[in-house]
């Protein structure tokens, strides 16, 4: 959570969040995940972000192939240019807006749920971009 603060988190939502709720770990697959979360305190809005570092021995290709399975549920995407090598906007029926973002073996996934798909979109931009700087 250091990248994405707690302030971020509420400046995003516009509502007070509870604490940073997440993990850093070594996979038993050769890769390294961090993974955070940021909740209302009341209501169900959130920021969830995920990112996660294949490692020389995680299987080849792991966040290529995970990449191009997306989205997981079927819904409809919409590529998105100039983060990363590759990015895709998925948002959903439930309220959840996601963006993936794949640069070299790392993967990072980005959802809001709460805010309207172009709302979120832009601060899943915002959000991936200070990521990315700090990888």
């Amino acid at each position: 959570p250091k990248v994405i603060t707690k302030s971020d988190a509420e400046k995003i939502l516009g509502v007070p969040v509870k604490d940073a709720k997440g993990r850093n770990q070594n996979g038993k697959g050769g890769y390294y995940e961090s993974e955070w979360s940021y909740r209302a305190i009341e209501g169900d809005k959130g920021v969830y972000f995920d990112v996660l570092y294949a490692g020389r021995d995680a299987p080849a290709h792991l966040t290529q192939t995970m990449f191009s399975m997306l989205p997981a549920d079927g819904s409809k995407s919409t590529p998105i240019d100039g983060l990363g090598d590759k990015g895709i906007f998925c948002p959903n029926e439930t309220g959840m807006a996601m963006l993936h973002v794949l640069k070299g073996d790392i993967l990072i996934t980005i959802g809001i749920r709460g805010l309207s798909a172009d709302a979120a979109l832009d601060s899943e931009k915002s959000m991936a971009t200070k990521i990315l700087a700090n990888l």
